[in-house]
């Protein structure tokens, strides 16, 4: 018989140190030279290896089952934008001397729709594995299931919410610890 090498406590650690890394040293200098979100991609890079590296620690062999809800918390949250934020007023507008306005203010709308629903579903999916697993328990399969799917539309509603009616909080903490010194 052969035993499995459960390397569970180190792969945490270094899933841990690269997430303290990322938060910690690369995205204080990469935003103190950054002008745009994007300019941030060394931080996303680690943040992404980070969260791979800590999902297989904590999920051994069922990190592909995590990936794929993921994948799946992604599609549903694309959906949710897509049916339930509002279409804006301008492109219901039937003027024809501003067709081609309207034509890409609806692409460009149509595309924040499908990164914000991408955003939303990763941040939902990631925070409802971390509650599935700690939190919910139950012995009825049936409570279980109503209480995971209730909890993952609480969460999916709450941080979609959060990241429409928002904005940027980064700039606003840093506006209101300046107001206070």
């Amino acid at each position: 018989m052969i035993q499995e090498i459960k390397p569970k406590k180190p792969i945490l650690i270094a899933g841990a140190v690269i997430l303290i890394i990322s938060l910690c040293v690369i995205f204080p200098v990469e935003y103190s030279k950054a002008s745009f979100v994007s300019d941030l991609k060394f931080t996303y890079f680690t943040l992404g290896i980070a969260m791979l590296i800590l999902m297989y620690a904590f999920m051994g062999r069922n990190t592909y089952k995590g990936l794929l809800f993921l994948l799946c918390s992604c599609i549903f949250s694309i959906i949710c934008w897509f049916v339930f934020l509002p279409e804006s007023e301008l492109s219901k507008s039937n003027s024809k001397a501003f067709e081609l306005t309207i034509a890409i203010f609806s692409f460009f709308e149509n595309f924040a729709k499908l990164y914000m629903g991408t955003v939303t579903g990763i941040i939902a999916g990631l925070i409802f594995l971390i509650v599935n697993a700690r939190l919910l328990k139950d012995e009825n399969r049936y409570q279980l299931f109503f209480k995971r799917l209730v909890s993952y539309l609480i969460i999916l509603g709450v941080v979609s919410f959060l990241f429409a009616k928002g904005g940027d909080w980064i700039f606003e903490i840093s506006e209101y610890v300046k107001m206070k010194n």
